[in-house]
C-alpha cells in the first residue's frame, strides 16, 4: 500500500484527512507544517508522524508519495525536492507560478519514472467525468459553449489569505474547460474588486474562451458575494451542445455538516478522495495518467497569464499558443 505524507497541515490537508478517514487505497505516513502543533494535531488524528521538517519528511523510507499543499510560491522548490528524493507528488494547484516551472517539473519527474500529478480535484467528479465521456462520444453534438460559474464570498480577510481570485480561483474553471472541451485559441478577460471591500487585488474576474470552431466559454470567479438566489450559483457549470447538454452543481446535494468551510457540499469534498485514489491506484499503481496532466497546468498557466494581458489591455482578446512563445 502507498505511504502517503502530507506537506502543509492546513484545510485543504484537512479535506485529504477525510479521504483517509472514509478509506482511500493508501497508508498515511505524516505531516509537516510550519506550525508543528498543526502537524501534530494531522498526525494524531489520522494515526501518523509529526515531522520536525521537509528534510525529515523525505528521508523517512516509509514515504512513496507526497501531497504539497504549501503556498503556491513555495510549490516548485517542494516539489522538486520530493522528486530529488524519489518520492511521487500530488502537487495542489495553481502548481507553479511560471510555465518554466512547470515545464521542469515535467522533465523532473519523467527522467525518475515519477508521477507528478496536478490536484485538479473538480474533475475527479463522476458527474463532470461522464459530460466529458458524451462531449468526446459525440452525444452532445457539436459544442456550442461551455459555462463555469463561481460566486462564494470570502471575507477580506480571509481573501487576503488567498490573493486575488483570479489565479486563486481561476484555475478551477479553466482546467475543467481543458478536460472538457479542449484549449482555446484566444482568450479576453476583465476583473475588478469592489470597493468596500477595500482589497488590493481583484476578488470578481471573467474570462471568455474563443475554442477552436467558434464555440465560447464562459468562466467566472468570485470572492465578493455568495449568490443565495433560488437557483444559486455556488459552483455550477454547463456544457451546451446543439445534440444534448450537461450539467452540474454542488447545490445539487447538500447537508449539515460544520466541519469547516464548504464542508456541507459532498460533491466538493468527495472529489479529494476520488482525486487521492486516481493518484495512488492507478498513477503511481498501473503506470496511468491522470485526468488532469502537468501539461494541462501548463496550459493553464498560459490561459491566465493571456487573461492578465487582456485585463491590462482593456479586454482586448490575446493569443494562447500551447507549445511556444505566445505570438505578438
Amino acid at each position: 500500500m502507498t505511504g502517503v505524507a502530507f506537506i502543509g497541515a492546513g484545510t485543504v490537508a484537512s479535506l485529504y484527512g477525510q479521504a483517509f478517514e472514509a478509506g482511500v487505497n493508501a497508508r498515511f505516513c505524516g505531516a509537516f507544517d510550519r506550525d508543528p502543533g498543526a502537524a501534530a494535531l494531522m498526525a494524531e488524528h489520522l494515526g501518523g508522524r509529526a515531522y520536525a521538517g521537509v528534510e525529515e519528511l523525505l528521508a523517512d523510507p516509509a514515504v512513496d508519495a507526497v501531497i504539497v499543499m504549501t503556498p503556491t510560491e513555495t510549490h516548485y522548490a517542494i516539489a522538486m525536492q520530493a522528486l530529488s528524493a524519489g518520492k511521487h507528488v500530488l502537487l495542489e494547484k495553481p502548481v507553479a507560478t511560471t510555465v518554466s516551472e512547470i515545464d521542469a517539473l515535467d522533465q523532473a519527474a519523467r527522467s525518475r519514472g515519477l508521477v507528478c500529478m496536478p490536484a485538479h480535484n473538480y474533475i475527479y467528479n463522476s458527474t463532470l467525468q461522464r459530460a466529458h465521456r458524451l462531449a468526446r462520444d459525440g452525444k452532445l453534438g457539436n459544442i456550442a459553449s461551455f459555462w463555469m460559474l463561481y460566486n462564494i464570498a470570502h471575507s477580506p480577510d480571509v481573501a487576503r489569505r488567498y490573493g486575488g481570485v483570479l489565479r486563486a480561483v481561476g484555475i478551477h474553471p479553466i482546467y475543467t474547460m481543458l478536460y472538457l472541451v479542449g484549449r482555446p485559441v484566444r482568450v479576453k478577460a476583465a476583473a475588478s474588486r469592489l470597493a468596500s471591500r477595500g482589497l488590493p487585488f481583484e476578488d470578481q474576474a471573467m474570462i471568455t474562451c474563443e475554442l477552436p470552431g467558434g464555440a465560447l466559454a464562459n468562466l467566472w470567479v468570485s470572492f465578493a458575494a455568495s449568490d443565495v438566489a433560488r437557483d444559486p450559483w455556488t459552483m455550477t457549470c454547463k456544457l451546451i451542445g446543439d445534440g444534448g447538454a450537461a450539467s452540474f452543481s454542488w447545490n445539487d446535494t447538500l447537508c449539515s455538516d460544520e466541519g469547516g468551510p464548504a464542508w456541507g457540499i459532498p460533491e466538493y469534498v468527495e472529489s479529494f478522495a476520488a482525486e487521492l485514489e486516481h493518484f495512488v491506484g492507478v498513477c503511481i499503481a498501473r503506470g496511468a495518467p491522470p485526468l488532469s496532466t502537468l501539461a494541462d497546468a501548463r496550459t493553464a498557466q498560459r490561459i491566465i497569464e493571456a487573461a492578465e494581458r487582456s485585463i491590462a489591455n482593456d479586454g482586448r482578446f490575446e493569443f494562447v499558443d500551447a507549445d511556444g512563445d505566445d505570438p505578438s
